[in-house]
């Protein structure tokens, strides 16, 4: 990704409340567990359980990675990953979880922040980056890396725990069938995205 004065803005806008807003609710989620009775170290892994944290801190990641002037987690398929997974944040949340989950006091923030302004954020400073026809059509596909890969984690960990992060990926309650179609869903909805962001960037290319 190639840095604009206004995406630097964004970036240094978001690496801030991005990291303050993982910091704080790894705080209050580790301690909220603990009240639970769970272990420091089961209640701090517990904070890893969320998709909405793993994008968040990929996001922050990027942020700093670009600072340091690396290359490793600002390249541009990590760049579409990131802008795929976190606006699929915002819709999952927005319409799947946000009517049964009601936050308060600090956590209300820190959740309108991961949920709402880290995706605002993450999107426009994309958009406003310096955009020279770097993502090719093969790299829709690692897109879809990261996700699956916190399926993985998710459904191992349930294995071992019997807890899922989501109702709508507890196969357990849902069956196949009712999480297979979710699944799926979410998959079609960061391809999506992410072929929306392949064509932005070769449309919009600065490349002769």
């Amino acid at each position: 990704m190639h840095l604009t004065p206004l995406s630097k803005t964004l970036a240094l806008l978001g690496l801030l409340l991005g990291a303050l807003a993982i910091a704080s609710s790894f705080y209050t989620n580790t301690f909220a567990q603990m009240a639970d009775g769970r272990s420091l170290l089961a209640s701090m892994f517990h904070f890893f359980s969320f998709y909405t944290n793993w994008v968040n801190i990929l996001l922050v990641l990027i942020y700093v990675d670009l600072f340091k002037g690396f290359s490793s987690l600002s390249s541009p398929t990590t760049g579409i990953t990131g802008l795929s997974s976190i606006i699929m944040v915002m819709i999952v949340y927005h319409f799947l979880l946000s009517a049964t989950h009601h936050p308060e006091g600090v956590d209300k923030i820190t959740n309108i922040i991961k949920h709402y302004i880290t995706p605002v954020i993450f999107t426009l400073f994309w958009i406003t980056n310096k955009h020279i026809g770097d993502l090719k059509w093969r790299d829709i596909y690692k897109a879809i890396f990261f996700p699956m890969a916190f399926l993985v984690f998710t459904y191992v960990k349930a294995a071992i725990t019997g807890e899922y992060p989501y109702d709508f990926l507890n196969y357990s309650l849902n069956g196949f069938s009712g999480v297979a179609p979710i699944i799926t869903a979410i998959v079609l909805l960061i391809l999506f995205l992410s072929s929306l962001a392949i064509i932005y960037d070769n449309k919009v290319s600065d490349k002769p």
